[in-house]
């Protein structure tokens, strides 16, 4: 009997995946736009449904298909979301509250230095606001706060994306002139 090949670690075989992914996402056929408005809607999807936690992955998918995004990029951009979504926690508490004219719940969160509070300290203000009966109105304000800075980085991930997908393919199809024309000069 032969051996088989070892496979490499699972680490490795998930980075190359992961660098396989965003190849197919730079070089996507079609408009820089479809794949920018897919991190547009991820980065969105993500803040504004950050407090309902599994939900925003679910609607992604209809949001892509829908609202023409590319859905690999919409997942890029949940993911990159992810990242810093805590730290528009306090924020849209705060914003929240100040556009639907509730208490401010950002001083709850939040410490005399205008610090966040510990994780330990920010649960017991979250049960403190279920006892009272408050929490519904303190997680509305965060979903509203929170849909307005998804929108905002939202948008600002679309025009940076684009902008950087209209660069990268510009360079890449100059290259390809370039060899092309290397070719036609070796032939004549």
């Amino acid at each position: 009997m032969t051996q088989a090949k070892r496979l490499h670690p699972w680490y490795t075989r998930l980075w190359r995946l992961a660098r396989l992914d965003y190849i197919k996402i730079l070089r996507t056929k079609g408009a820089p736009t479809q794949v920018a408005r897919g991190v547009g809607y991820g980065i969105f999807i993500e803040l504004i449904f950050f407090p309902t936690l599994g939900l925003a992955f679910f609607l992604m998918y209809p949001i892509n298909k829908y609202l023409k995004g590319h859905m690999g990029a919409s997942m890029a951009g949940f993911v990159f979301a992810k990242l810093f979504a805590f730290l528009t926690i306090p924020p849209s508490f705060i914003l929240g509250s100040k556009i639907l004219s509730l208490q401010n719940y950002g001083d709850k969160f939040m410490t005399a230095e205008e610090k966040l509070k510990p994780l330990g300290e920010i649960w017991n203000v979250v049960k403190d606001l279920f006892s009272s009966g408050e929490l519904i109105k303190a997680l509305a304000g965060w979903t509203v706060g929170a849909s307005v800075f998804g929108l905002v980085l939202g948008t600002v991930g679309f025009f940076i994306t684009r902008t950087a997908l209209r660069k990268y393919q510009a360079k890449r199809q100059a290259r390809r002139e370039q060899v092309l024309a290397g070719k036609t000069a070796v032939k004549i």
